[in-house]
């Protein structure tokens, strides 16, 4: 049986995004027959050890000073101080574990941030990094979009190239690196500029097989109208603003309704447009859903709307594929890749006046042909079957462990 050290800052069962991915990678691998030794920040401990242990699955929590858990919920980018200091932490861990368990291989896995990297390529054992992204810029045409918080934006790009030149578990960890897998074109393109030996592509959203609905049915719209869904969380990057510009423009549309699910920090400013745009007759907020409940969300609506500006590979797209949900969203980044011409519509983010018109004109064609979208959704659904994480995990391990 091969012993993996696996680098998981964030891990949690029964979650999604970061936390999800992290758990079920730890929890996958194990199934899959490794020895796996996760590391994972102390604050997991309490999730993780609400689920049946695995024989062969262990954890190591890395503890941090008091003062971390604030710097890591505060605004701004101390976040990122804390996790920097963890990957210390956790590479001195794995260096101790390395004397007497004799790893064979180490896989980086969470936070999946191309320029963070990862310190455990200097355990001199083939070492696997992602899939990550962290190559994405948002397209400067539509700062409008991130109003007050575009100039954090800027500073974000002005770190992330800093730490590309002069981040050791950056630089070169990409060249000793025995597979760096990215998640998005524009990831694969920094990381091969930066010096990449071994960058391959690979998918970083996939779902546990208990999520899929027990019996999927193609959707079939009621005709004459179209009952969208936008499901994430209210940052800026996540273009939020954008999508309730679309639907701004389709007030002459009341068939074509929204509902929004989430929150976040900038739930004050969504809910002042929804209500100072009149739009309050097609956009309904539905707050804070539990992550199960979502799932409800995704059955009983129609097409999935995400006009995300930044983003690795969104998994909220490969969910809603899951209860065939077509997408409609833009030609950028993550989403680019993820939906194809069969399995949703994706638009140019040349201008947002253009944007928002290509957008408009995706959904009055699809209000208007209902049979577009029971095609659609069963492409969607076809492709999301093949997103699991067993899967995944099998893809991956076969293609770019050594053996």
């Amino acid at each position: 049986m091969k012993k993996i050290i696996l680098s998981a800052f964030a891990c949690q069962p029964g979650k999604g995004s970061e936390e999800g991915g992290g758990w079920n990678w730890s929890a996958g691998l194990a199934k899959q027959g490794y020895e796996v030794h996760c590391l994972t920040w102390d604050l997991n401990k309490t999730f993780i050890e609400t689920a049946p242990p695995l024989a062969n699955l262990h954890f190591h929590y890395i503890s941090m000073p008091n003062i971390t858990k604030k710097m890591y919920y505060a605004p701004g980018s101390s976040v990122y101080g804390v996790y920097l200091l963890w990957q210390f932490l956790a590479y001195r861990k794995a260096k101790r574990l390395h004397k007497t368990l004799k790893f064979d291989i180490a896989h980086h896995v969470s936070w999946g941030n191309l320029q963070m990297g990862s310190l455990l390529y200097k355990l001199d054992i083939p070492f696997i990094f992602g899939p990550s992204g962290g190559g994405q810029k948002a397209p400067e045409a539509f700062k409008e979009y991130f109003r007050d918080n575009w100039a954090v934006e800027v500073k974000r790009e002005k770190v992330s190239d800093l730490l590309l030149k002069y981040n050791p578990a950056c630089k070169n960890m990409l060249k000793r690196a025995h597979a760096v897998l990215v998640s998005n074109r524009d990831t694969q393109k920094v990381a091969m500029d930066a010096g990449a030996k071994n960058c391959y592509f690979s998918f970083d959203a996939a779902l546990p097989e208990s999520y899929f609905p027990a019996e999927l049915k193609a959707k079939q719209p009621t005709p004459g109208q179209l009952n969208l869904l936008w499901v994430g969380r209210f940052e800026a990057r996540k273009g939020l603003l954008l999508t309730l510009d679309v639907m701004r423009h389709l007030k002459s549309y009341p068939q074509i309704k929204l509902t929004v699910v989430g929150f976040g920090e900038r739930e004050q400013e969504i809910t002042d447009y929804v209500r100072d745009n009149n739009l309050a007759n097609t956009v309904t907020l539905t707050g804070k859903v539990p992550y199960e409940m979502v799932r409800g969300y995704y059955a009983s609506h129609d097409v999935f709307f995400f006009t995300s500006l930044r983003d690795s590979g969104p998994a909220q797209l490969v969910e809603a594929m899951a209860f065939g949900m077509p997408v409609v969203t833009l030609n950028l980044h993550g989403q680019a890749v993820i939906v194809n011409d069969e399995t949703g519509i994706r638009c140019s983010v040349e201008s947002p006046g253009k944007t928002i018109a290509e957008l408009k004109t995706a959904l009055i064609e699809l209000l208007d042909h209902p049979e577009k979208i029971t095609k659609m959704s069963a492409a969607a659904a076809k492709f999301a079957r093949m997103q699991t994480w067993p899967e995944k995990i099998a893809n991956i391990t076969k293609k770019y462990y050594p053996t």
